[in-house]
Parts: structure tokens; C-alpha cells; sequence
């Protein structure tokens, strides 16, 4: 069951276990390195996958750069409130 290169075959994933591992994928908080390989598995052979992370990536950094100051005060309360009601 293993490669010529002896590493361990990645189990194919359909695109819908990918996408639903998408965001804990490209947040790091992906703790199980098979489910890591399967999702690098998949997006190395289906392209709207990979287009899919691609934009994810690209509208993190967007709003990572776009982050520049704190809230306003107004909007923090509106969250607090929210918050406290659930």
C-alpha cells in the first residue's frame, strides 16, 4: 500500500469533505496530518477546489490589511448586546 517513494497513499476526498475542512485548513487549526494531506491531496488535483482556497486566501489578507483600527464605539456596543443575548 505504499508509493515507490515509501510514503503512505493519501485517501481520495470528494470535494465536499475538502471544502468542509476548507477554513480550519487555512486557519492552521488543522490538527490531524492525514486530514491536512487529504485536503492538499484534493486540492492538488481539482481545480475549483484550489480556486476556492485561493480566494479565501486572498479575501483573508483583504480584511487582515483592511483591519487597520478599532472599532467604533457604537458597533462594539451593538455586538455586546448581541452577544449578551445568547
Amino acid at each position: 500500500m505504499s508509493k515507490k517513494n515509501d510514503t503512505p497513499e493519501v485517501a481520495e476526498i470528494g470535494c465536499l469533505e475538502a471544502l468542509d475542512g476548507l477554513y480550519a485548513y487555512i486557519d492552521g487549526e488543522m490538527d490531524d496530518p492525514m486530514a491536512r494531506a487529504k485536503i492538499e491531496h484534493h486540492l492538488g488535483h481539482c481545480s475549483a477546489c484550489y480556486s476556492r482556497i485561493e480566494l479565501e486566501n486572498l479575501l483573508t489578507q483583504r480584511i487582515q490589511k483592511s483591519a487597520k483600527g478599532h472599532a467604533p464605539e457604537s458597533l462594539r456596543n451593538r455586538l455586546q448586546d448581541v452577544l449578551g443575548k445568547l
